[in-house]
């Protein structure tokens, strides 16, 4: 015998069930926080004027900590994004990753085309999308990894890798190539973004949810960032060492080492004794005398320059850069986008600081702080509205420095990510990027 049941259409949630269970698990609504103040801070980055150094006693250099900070706390994220898409807790088995691995790569892919189509667009803005995309391929060699093996890696990749990095600049002084521009004189380090993220991929294999690894996850932090600001500071090569994340890789490939020299007022260079030239759209290059003693007097400064190099050459340059020095830079380095270790300790372990933080109260605080977790819950949408925002006002090219742009397009994007988020569910770039992940996968 046999019976059919008719069963209703479910109801569609009102407004007000969707605001009351929004941030409740499955989702950990304290990291939907932290993405959501990464999204922000990257903002600031790209519309203020951005302070050299952090006082906490002057709130006027509080912006300093949008610098650079911001993007560390995306590589720790990702990392944690990435294990929770892969299993959470449980690592998974050999005979899934295959499947994990191929959906990993069409959301990095996914991401990266995004990033790109933003690159295009010729903002000043040095994209992140880009290297995140990268970020989920390498993911790609790890997901299988237990959790005391990543936080190895993710330690050796801290220590050894912004001096291997240095070390393999100063000894490749003719090595400029998309390639390594992107890989090694970039405004974001390959050997950073992967430690944060193993880091992050470690933290996210844990039970979250547990007040116990939260605690432990902000003690480590703060220890960490107090070991690599003190360490940078009394050590460390200074602030010279990096550069703004405002500014776009191709705006600061040419002094993108993280270890190039200081740059100076121009009230403050002697310039006594050189000849120069005044190319009259704002670049002078000067030169000692012996310089024109070594070229033939009838051809001018520009045709100068050599076609080719030499063994000589190659040795003088590698010499000058002084690789030693560049390598012990890098171990001390913790400004801003240096890529120095001390950099890693000191913003990443604030950024484990804040995300432990926030795992311990944002439960508590997901009402109060529902805006900021609604932008977190969609940061690949929120991050890219900011950035074609911004090209539309300040047209291609075009620098937006202006608080008032600021609170106003925070504000917007705010409302806007709040609205989806009660009235849609899922941003519309999480929907497509998922989307291809699950057709690859």
């Amino acid at each position: 015998m046999t019976s059919s049941l008719t069963t209703a259409p479910a109801r569609p949630q009102s407004l007000r069930q969707t605001l009351r269970d929004f941030g409740r698990p499955p989702r950990i609504v304290g990291l939907d926080i932290a993405r959501g103040i990464a999204v922000i801070g990257m903002i600031a980055a790209h519309t203020l004027e951005t302070s050299a150094m952090f006082v906490w006693s002057d709130p006027e250099t509080w912006t300093a900590l949008a610098n650079g900070r911001p993007s560390i706390l995306f590589a720790l994220l990702a990392g944690i994004s990435i294990a929770l898409m892969t299993g959470r807790t449980q690592v998974p088995e050999r005979s899934q990753l295959g499947s994990i691995r191929l959906r990993l790569v069409a959301r990095g892919v996914m991401i990266f085309a995004i990033g790109l189509v933003l690159e295009l667009l010729g903002t000043n803005i040095a994209i992140i999308l880009t290297f995140y995309g990268i970020v989920y391929v390498v993911a790609m060699l790890f997901v299988g990894l237990r959790v005391r093996t990543l936080v190895i890696w993710a330690a050796a990749l801290a220590v050894a890798g912004p001096a291997l990095q240095a070390g393999l600049v100063s000894v490749s002084p003719f090595g400029f190539g998309e390639g390594t521009t992107l890989m090694l004189h970039g405004t974001y380090s390959i050997f950073v973004w992967t430690s944060l993220m193993l880091a992050g991929l470690a933290l996210g294999r844990l039970e979250l949810t547990r007040a116990k690894v939260a605690a432990g996850a902000l003690a480590i932090g703060v220890a960490m960032s107090s070991i690599g600001y003190s360490v940078g500071v009394l050590w460390g090569p200074g602030e010279e060492a990096g550069w703004s994340s405002s500014v776009s890789s191709a705006s600061s490939s040419a002094s993108s080492s993280a270890y190039a020299a200081p740059v100076t007022p121009g009230d403050e260079v002697d310039l006594s004794g050189l000849f120069c030239e005044d190319y009259g759209d704002g670049f002078v290059s000067c030169y000692p005398p012996e310089f024109f003693d070594e070229m033939p007097e009838d051809e001018p400064i520009e045709s100068q320059q050599r076609l080719g190099g030499s063994w000589d050459d190659y040795i003088d340059m590698v010499q000058a850069n002084a690789p030693l020095d560049m390598m012990s830079d890098a171990l001390l380095a913790s400004s801003p986008h240096s890529g120095g270790t001390m950099e890693l300790f000191g913003s990443g372990g604030l950024a484990l600081a804040l995300v432990g933080l926030l795992l311990l109260v944002g439960r508590g605080l997901r009402h109060a702080l529902l805006p900021i977790a609604a932008v977190g819950s969609m940061p690949l949408t929120a991050y890219t509205t900011h950035v074609v925002v911004i090209w539309i006002v300040g047209g291609p090219g075009g620098w937006i420095d202006d608080p008032a742009f600021f609170w106003w397009l925070t504000g917007a994007v705010l409302v806007g990510c709040t609205a989806w988020a009660l009235l849609v569910g899922r941003g519309p770039l999480e929907r497509l990027t998922a989307y291809v992940s699950r057709r690859v996968g």
